[in-house]
């Protein structure tokens, strides 16, 4: 890459206060990001759940676990303290996620003027983070990455107050927060491996390997982590199994050759960055591997060692199948410094590079905001039916589900409901209970998802006949689906629910089924 590096002197300028335009000082930044979080917390308060969101409020609504199926339980915690705070409703679900967007950026703000002693990079830092469309959407549902990103952030932030310092009591910060982003997506155990790499690759680092602190604050981050461990080794590794069979899923050699998620993972990346951002953070961190004066920073180090084996497995999950976008969300902190430390410090050589820069400085922000605006906009009142998948269809019309769903079943004469797939579970149990209704909502199926569910032990404890709720397409005809098929005596059709999106258009369906006691016994055979 061509381009004349800044020397280190000028790397470590700090700008005096007086010396900060406008939009840097410290009221501007705090007045951005509070804007942000009333506008989030608006949208948060005004939608319904997406089908994990609704799923994972199911933990919450029963007595905590220290681990689930599908992920660690940090999500849990957050939805069940705002569940304490502001009662049960979709905004206690999503306040703590939302409210996460104030420390995280108070992360990034303080990280990056640690990294490069100078406030424009500190604040365009948390500009560029919190308008880029995973930061807007990942700090308003409610789910692990919104846990994740908060402890990765600040993990971040305690080793750069180590670095600062000397103090070696900050690695005790570090193992707070390392450990609590480990109990909220495995995700966590990449930072780790980042740490090591950092401590390793800058030579004033490996004092650290001979200090009580540096173990001190990895037992701590283990023991705050040993719950789901434990959890893990009473349910025959069932989390940690689901997880890492993604991670092996298609290793086989022939299936190496389908190159076709490697562009997806990146255009994904492209679009939730935005690629002005994008491009400015994968600058920075080749100039980090091209350029001996910023492999030697130790703060430039910091920011790229930690992230370098996260990115590089999902490059390489990418080459035999397609990593989710939202898999990297908890590097966006660091990697909104590094863009923005390229934005305002790299000189590139080249003409295209330089207009990137340039318009990126001026335009990262201002695009960011009117995509979260559309976003937040589809979300709120659905203005058009995307011809793709469009995960806002489900943020509306589920209090009227449930509510009909009530009426339904005493019109049935049934008191439980037996439900197909663990979103529409989700669904009709947490809308059950906000509406305050008498119907008991049961799953039909996926039992190892449910060790947190008080099942029943047997059939004898169900009052027969129930009521089965399956998801269906409101455009299509009722087909009873192959877990019905498969009971004896066969369940009856009985009635559809309609579910209205924003737009007064149906944006799903539920399809009820009348069941008797089935003759094979489904709970406790």
């Amino acid at each position: 890459m061509n381009e004349r590096a800044a020397p280190a002197a000028d790397r470590a300028t700090v700008v005096s206060p007086a010396a900060d335009p406008a939009w840097a000082r410290p009221l501007a930044v705090a007045a951005f990001v509070a804007a942000l979080v009333i506008v989030k917390l608006a949208v948060a308060g005004s939608t319904a759940f997406i089908r994990d969101e609704a799923y994972y409020s199911l933990w919450a609504l029963h007595p905590l676990a220290a681990g689930y199926f599908d992920h660690p339980p940090a999500v849990a915690w957050f939805i069940a303290a705002g569940y304490a705070i502001a009662g049960q409703s979709e905004l206690a679900a999503r306040l703590l996620a939302v409210l996460a967007t104030i420390p995280v950026c108070l992360a990034i703000h303080r990280t990056a003027s640690i990294a490069f002693g100078d406030r424009r990079i500190a604040a365009l830092s948390v500009y560029f983070f919190a308008s880029t469309p995973g930061a807007m959407v990942g700090l308003v549902v409610i789910t692990p990455d919104a846990p994740s990103m908060l402890f990765w952030a600040l993990s971040i932030w305690a080793a750069a107050e180590l670095m600062r310092s000397g103090d070696g009591r900050w690695w005790l910060a570090f193992g707070l927060f390392a450990g609590l982003g480990l109990s909220a997506k495995y995700t966590g155990l990449f930072l780790g491996a980042g740490i090591v790499l950092w401590l390793i690759a800058h030579r004033a680092n490996r004092r650290w390997f001979a200090s009580v602190w540096l173990y001190a604050g990895g037992m701590l981050a283990l023991a705050i982590f040993a719950p789901v461990i434990a959890w893990n080794l009473g349910n025959d590794l069932s989390s940690f199994s689901f997880q890492m069979g993604r991670s092996t899923r298609g290793l086989q050699w022939f299936e190496w050759t389908d190159t076709r998620h490697l562009p997806e993972f990146l255009a994904s990346q492209m679009a939730l960055l935005l690629p002005g951002l994008f491009v400015l953070a994968t600058a920075a961190l080749a100039l980090f591997f091209a350029k001996r004066a910023y492999r030697s920073d130790a703060a430039f180090g910091l920011l790229v060692w930690t992230s370098v084996p996260a990115l590089a497995y999902f490059l390489l999950f990418s080459l035999h199948s397609a990593p989710q976008g939202n898999w990297t969300w908890p590097l966006y902190p660091q990697w909104a410094i590094l863009g923005a430390w390229a934005a305002l410090r790299w000189e590139p050589a080249s003409a295209p590079m330089r207009w990137l820069q340039r318009w990126t400085r001026k335009l990262q922000v201002p695009i960011g905001l009117v995509l979260a605006a559309l976003i937040f906009a589809q979300a709120l009142w659905q203005p058009v039916r995307l011809p793709v998948s469009d995960h806002t269809l489900g943020m509306h019309g589920w209090r009227a589900i449930a509510t009909e769903l009530e009426a339904e079943r005493r019109r049935a004469g049934v008191q439980t409901v037996l439900v197909r797939d663990y979103g529409l579970y989700g669904y009709l149990e947490t809308y059950g209970r906000f509406g305050a209704h008498g119907y008991r909502a049961l799953p039909l199926d996926e039992f190892h998802r449910y060790g947190f569910v008080d099942l029943p032990a047997s059939d004898d404890a169900v009052e027969w006949p129930v009521l089965v709720a399956v998801p269906s397409d409101p455009d299509r005809q009722p087909v009873p689906p192959a877990t019905l098929d498969r009971i004896t005596p066969a369940p009856q059709w009985f009635t559809r629910l309609i579910r209205p999106g924003a737009d007064g258009v149906p944006a799903g369906a539920v399809d009820l089924y009348r069941m008797e006691r089935p003759e094979r016994p489904l709970f406790g055979g």
